[in-house]
């Protein structure tokens, strides 16, 4: 009787076109569904012009949601989209976060594009200090009030991803990989400057893991190497140019000569670091590229989306499909069922170019029709 089954999941394969489309990897939505301006936390901010932090005010924090329109799933993937704005300029509406937001929603993702607090004395160390920090509260926030409302959103909040562009990805790593006993000195005020207090003490009052399962950074940096280590398991894509004269691709002050700002450790050197952890990542380096090679200036398109912004999205959405692959073993097109679409896809991988070694399935360190055999069993039983 499976035999039988077998045959005819075999002969239903065969009819259906080998260019099968994968979520998470193509796009596999027409159209996307976007809520705006979402409150996920309520902060000190500072007013536009500050010489000391005494002055601050309260501020609602917002963000939009792009979801997959006519998507059935309810526990899908997010990711959390920072821009970038050098900590005193920029938002959710900048031109390249809108359209990875896009981009992901089309993919079968929920995609977060934040608001977060801005101010930057680019003169002072300690306010540069305070700039990130502030910024990584804010991840801290929409990471807790996602999880917190992960059922409401359709999210699973055991997938959810940060990524980053520039500022952005400041934030990314500095909430990745720092602890509450590793913030800067700065950050815990003086006479005119209040203490910013603890990573997930602003915001809001939700009560849940803060950190991201996985991070892009698009041409960030981290203040300390030393900050990663074994107990942050982060898998992490970067992407860097080696002409970046705003944030150094392996060490130095940001905007190349601005000391007053603090030293920056970027994407060269954090991958030695992440290697000698063994930390699961990636580092894509573009020789004599600039900041923001894809086309931007401050996150607005002046030369792009060019061809580097589509190189950048596929791999980051490759790099993402491989965490949420090794989640669930055979549901191939994470549709967190394992049903003939998986087999398809397993079919086209083998018949194609190129097999995928995430498909493996019987670990025996070749993708061939003894995985189709394996697939085929675990939707017998599924």
């Amino acid at each position: 009787m499976n035999a039988f089954k077998i045959l005819i999941i075999l002969s239903i394969c065969s009819t259906i076109i080998l260019s099968q489309q994968i979520r998470y990897i193509d796009e596999v939505f027409d159209d996307v569904n976007i809520i705006e301006d979402v409150v996920y936390a309520n902060s000190p901010d500072l007013p536009f012009i500050f010489l000391f932090e005494w002055n601050t005010y309260d501020i609602d924090l917002d963000m939009d949601i792009y979801e997959p329109q006519g998507d059935t799933i309810s526990n899908r993937p997010a990711i959390i989209f920072i821009h970038s704005g050098s900590f005193f300029s920029g938002n959710n509406n900048n031109d390249d976060v809108v359209d990875l937001s896009i981009l992901a929603a089309k993919r079968g993702y929920v995609a977060v594009n934040i608001n977060y607090r801005l101010g930057l004395n680019i003169l002072s160390s300690s306010s540069g200090e305070r700039a990130v920090y502030r910024g990584v509260q804010d991840a801290s926030a929409v990471i807790r009030y996602l999880r917190e409302y992960h059922s409401d959103l359709n999210i699973d909040p055991n997938n959810i991803f940060i990524w980053g562009s520039s500022a952005g990805a400041f934030i990314g790593f500095h909430l990745a990989f720092s602890e509450d006993d590793e913030r800067p000195e700065s950050t815990y005020g003086n006479t005119f400057d209040p203490d910013l207090g603890c990573i997930n003490c602003e915001g809001n009052d939700y009560n849940h893991e803060s950190k991201p399962n996985g991070l892009v950074s698009c041409w960030g940096a981290i203040k300390d190497l030393n900050w990663i280590d074994y107990d942050n398991d982060i898998p992490t894509i970067m992407f860097h140019g080696t002409s970046d004269i705003v944030v150094p691709h392996d060490s130095g002050f940001p905007f190349t000569i601005n000391i007053a700002l603090p030293f920056v450790y970027g994407s060269s050197l954090i991958q030695q670091r992440l290697n000698d952890l063994n930390i699961e990542n990636q580092l894509i380096i573009e020789n004599d590229a600039p900041h923001e090679y894809w086309g931007s200036i401050n996150g607005n398109w002046i030369d792009g989306p060019n061809d580097n912004f589509y190189a950048i999205q596929d791999s980051s959405f490759n790099f993402l499909y491989n965490i949420l692959n090794s989640y669930l073993l055979g549901d191939l097109n994470q549709d967190l069922s394992i049903d003939v679409l998986d087999v398809i896809i397993l079919v086209n991988s083998i018949l194609g170019p190129g097999s995928n070694i995430q498909y493996d399935l019987n670990s025996d360190g070749i993708v061939n029709i003894l995985d189709v055999i394996e697939i085929i069993n675990l939707v017998l039983i599924d």
